[in-house]
């Protein structure tokens, strides 16, 4: 909808990543009314558990996990914070 007159629909202009990666900014124009305006859309990454219960993403936890399966394994605090972020990412 448009902020200014309401209008149900929007055209995009344009469309650009945050620098973060984690939204998309997009610049809209209303064929109504032509005026612009901007739009952020974020996603937000949630883990549906076997109960069936849906809880937010949460990389300390794939991270303290990975850390039991590793237990006395040389493997350092480094590698189980690349590997969180690269799960993250993949997701």
């Amino acid at each position: 909808h448009c902020p200014f007159c309401r209008h149900p629909d929007s055209r995009v202009v344009d469309s650009r990543t945050t620098d973060d990666g984690t939204s998309i900014r997009r610049r809209r124009q209303c064929p109504d009314c032509s005026r612009r305006f901007t739009t952020v859309e974020t996603c937000s990454l949630m883990v549906v558990k076997r109960s069936g219960v849906t809880e937010p993403f949460s990389r300390t936890k794939v991270i303290s996990g990975v850390r039991k399966a590793c237990q006395g394994r040389p493997v350092t605090e480094d590698a189980l914070a690349k590997l969180g972020q690269r799960v993250e990412e993949a997701v």
